[in-house]
């Protein structure tokens, strides 16, 4: 790791700007071959940060930790999940936990300690902004100016607030991503939860626990019709491997769209070892203790509006089924509504360059490349703003590995990683000359 005060005057083949796990993964890949490809990776916070405020100590991953930032292309690299519990001390504890998964507090420790020894990550050095270059770019930093020929963006996501939410936003009205940050005291509060993905069941979960001092009251408050679990059968599976992402790119943008929707709940529902604790603890709550109720689950409500009062804050919602509206009075609001994509700031500049569609997207190619406008040339690639041209798996870690090295070997004259694969046990696609022997679709770039 650079220090942020070494004189950034040096021209590099790759600049990544952003660190969290997607160019993580590209940086350590990349950092092996500093000799033949050098690289810096730019962060403007002063050490690793990955989604700090939703760090909750219960919240799980989703993802198995083999595919963490190196090991599905290059299980020999030193940056690999398994060498770092071996380098910490707790391979053999690890393995005795008798559970599949890992806490997200465990897998951003990982990355942080890949983050902070690799060679050719500099943190503390915000980007003012970003210029075309000859046949690269100029970024410019408030520590000097660097110069590349090829720039991989990761800057990552932004909270999503409800526009009905938006002006009463502060103190006691915030987005679940600042939890466990805020480490707020909710004693004696009346607590209104809002949005019914997992991140929804972790925070009612600490809060049903007394994680923040015991609460008076909560509402969570949905507008999916129940709460849902995530999809995660073994052939779901097949969406997070590189065959259907490269299928996946090649299809026509209404089809797309048309899976996306259908693919909702394969990354985006609640697992069901954490709907199994809820349910227990609920029931044990409600036919055991016989509890005065305290709490309620309101699936199917929408949330249409927001006012605030002398003690609070009053939400309108509007029932999927009948269309009524009801009212919730709440002390404080934790929006767990997730988060939105948008270009970053520092890309204001180039924003002329891009060849954006009409929702103001890029469009990325097979190999993650952003598509420039006529007369640029220049080698932009983009991480986790593509779900409308790769699919679920562009906001998920499954093929984090896989797409760093993907954009690696496309911008070296010679592949420096072994990515050929075997697609998975579903034919998504037959061809028409071999009904009989499926075959996956080759994708062009563009």
């Amino acid at each position: 790791m650079r220090n942020k005060d070494v004189v950034m005057t040096r021209h590099y083949s790759v600049l990544g700007v952003g660190l969290g796990p997607f160019n993580l993964s590209a940086a350590a890949l990349l950092a092996p071959h500093t000799q033949t490809i050098s690289s810096l990776f730019v962060e403007q916070k002063p050490r690793f940060a990955w989604h700090p405020g939703l760090l909750l100590d219960d919240a799980k991953m989703q993802t198995s930790y083999l595919k963490d930032m190196v090991t599905a292309v290059d299980p020999t690299s030193p940056y690999t999940f398994i060498n770092y519990l071996v380098k910490t001390k707790k391979f053999y504890p690890f393995t005795a936990r008798g559970e599949q998964t890992v806490s997200r507090l465990e897998f951003s420790d990982y990355m942080a300690w890949v983050a902070h020894q690799l060679p050719n990550t500099q943190f503390d050095t915000p980007v003012v902004n970003i210029t075309p270059h000859g046949s690269g770019f100029a970024v410019n930093t408030p520590h000097g100016q660097l110069t590349c020929d090829h720039l991989i963006l990761g800057t990552g996501t932004q909270p999503f607030m409800p526009e009905c939410a938006e002006p009463f936003v502060g103190e006691q009205v915030f987005h679940a991503s600042e939890l466990a940050l805020r480490q707020p005291d909710l004693r004696g509060k009346n607590v209104a939860i809002v949005g019914g993905g997992q991140t929804g069941a972790d925070v009612f979960q600490h809060l049903f626990d007394g994680e923040f001092g015991k609460v008076a009251h909560i509402d969570w408050v949905s507008r999916r019709p129940n709460l849902q679990g995530l999809d995660e059968n073994p052939f779901t599976d097949q969406y997070f491997m590189p065959d259907y992402a490269e299928q996946f790119h090649g299809l026509d943008p209404k089809v797309k769209h048309t899976q996306l929707a259908q693919q909702k709940l394969a990354s985006d529902g609640i697992t069901e070892n954490c709907l199994q604790g809820l349910y227990q603890r609920l029931y044990h709550d409600r036919y055991v203790r016989r509890s005065p109720p305290w709490w309620r689950l309101l699936p199917g409500q929408t949330l249409t509006g927001m006012q605030s009062h002398a003690s609070g804050y009053q939400l309108t919602t509007s029932a999927t089924l009948t269309g009524d509206i009801a009212t919730i009075d709440a002390d404080v609001v934790i929006l767990c509504t997730g988060f939105s994509r948008a270009l970053p700031q520092c890309l204001g500049t180039l924003r002329d360059c891009l060849d954006l569609d009409d929702k103001g997207r890029p469009s990325v190619n097979a190999h993650y490349q952003v598509r420039m406008r006529e007369g640029y040339a220049q080698a932009l690639y983009m991480m986790n703003v593509g779900t409308h041209c790769h699919g679920i798996i562009e906001p998920q870690l499954s093929l984090a590995a896989w797409r760093a090295a993907t954009i690696i070997n496309a911008i070296n004259d010679t592949p420096l990683y072994d990515i050929a694969h075997h697609h998975g046990l579903l034919d998504w696609t037959l061809t028409a000359s071999s009904p009989a022997t499926p075959k996956m679709q080759k994708v062009a770039g563009w």
